[in-house]
């Protein structure tokens, strides 16, 4: 362990409102010794942040910068290093982002900063299509790979996209998988009435849940479509749609389009995912891209049945339960079969799914310790 704590951390992200990175990352924090290891953050947003409370009561800082396109990368620089050297010393970089990291990362060098990690916690971040992004992409790629000195992926599938097909023979490589607090999520809810009760939702009417952003890569277009084919198997199912995001209202328009608005409830964000996760029967993700979403590990652990798209990596799939990959190009027909079998198969045992969980590595303590061995390292 480091000796002369709290030596402080200081994480790169665009913000830390809720989503799977920053949920992670204030997993971990709330395990850190914190007498001995402090978080600190440079957002790129002023706006006020799901985690800002929670962050400064555990003794964080946030230092607000404006995103590189809004003031040049040369304004951003300034603005960067004058904030890691008026506001450290800082004992590690680790950045969370790809569009800024590897500038981050250089300036973590110059200032003699030895601990500079780039991590990596899904897919989203390198959807470009033009020809110009795509040289944009290989650029920031190559200097964050150049740049840091430990690389850590979430999965497999995120730390190939960043690092490379080759990733795993680098040995500043390390897998830590977005860990959960398993017990919070295996002791399982003794009445689940909560959510029914504020939505009026009869006891024997089947929950269908999705819990994400709304944006086109989490595909909730056919999430509804799926849905509305299933009403006709089962006139009383609800579909509980948990978050918020850019294509919300677009979605609550289709849902009204459709006639189903007595059956689909939007719920935007909420504090109380844990246990509104354990009240659904069946969660599905058709997303068309994405790395291991931890609702999933989150999902399995509570013993919640999963159907997702086979865009999600093998690995997701943790063996703890019911879980289904389907093909987005199958019809909703074919979704609404294996929702069927879902609604009508029996969860593992609480220790089977606990064990399931620790030896696919997602228990948070595990991951924990992982990362305060990388910030207690001595490098260079």
């Amino acid at each position: 362990m480091l000796s002369n704590g709290p030596v402080r951390i200081l994480h790169i992200i665009n913000s830390m409102n809720r989503g799977g990175a920053q949920s992670f990352i204030m997993n971990v924090y709330r395990q850190m010794d914190r007498s001995k290891i402090q978080f600190d953050f440079i957002v790129h947003t002023y706006n006020p942040c799901d985690y800002d409370e929670e962050i400064r009561s555990l003794g964080g800082r946030i230092f607000n910068l404006r995103k590189p396109y809004r003031v040049g990368w040369w304004g951003f620089l300034y603005e960067l290093r004058s904030t890691i050297q008026q506001q450290g010393p800082f004992h590690a970089i680790h950045s969370h982002t790809h569009d800024a990291g590897g500038f981050a990362l250089l300036i973590a060098r110059m200032l003699g900063i030895d601990i500079r990690i780039a991590h990596s916690h899904s897919l989203s971040d390198f959807a470009y299509s033009s020809p110009r992004n795509k040289m944009t992409r290989w650029l920031k790629t190559k200097m964050i790979r150049r740049l840091a000195t430990n690389w850590v992926g979430s999965s497999k599938s995120a730390s190939q996209v960043l690092f490379g097909r080759r990733w795993s023979k680098d040995k500043r490589s390390k897998m830590v998988h977005n860990g959960i607090d398993v017990i919070r999520f295996t002791n399982r809810l003794k009445e689940k009435a909560a959510l029914r009760e504020e939505l009026l939702i009869p006891s024997d009417a089947p929950l269908v849940g999705h819990i994400g952003r709304f944006s086109g890569i989490k595909n909730h277009r056919f999430l509804v479509e799926i849905f509305e084919e299933l009403l006709f198997r089962i006139p009383n199912a609800r579909l509980i749609l948990i978050g918020d995001g850019v294509l919300r209202t677009e979605i609550q328009r289709l849902v009204e389009h459709k006639g189903i608005q007595n059956h689909v409830h939007l719920l935007g964000h909420r504090d109380d995912v844990p246990e509104l996760l354990q009240e659904l029967d069946v969660l599905v993700i058709p997303s068309f891209k994405g790395g291991v979403p931890m609702v999933l590990i989150e999902a399995q652990a509570a013993g919640i049945p999963c159907i997702v798209s086979d865009h999600i990596p093998a690995e997701a799939n943790l063996k703890s339960g019911f879980f289904s990959f389907v093909s987005l190009n199958q019809d909703t027909a074919v979704w609404v079969q294996w929702l069927l079998k879902a609604l009508v198969s029996e969860p593992m045992s609480k220790d089977q799914r606990i064990l399931a969980i620790q030896e696919a590595g997602y228990d948070i303590r595990m991951a924990a310790l992982e990362l305060e061995e990388l910030y207690a390292a001595k490098i260079g």
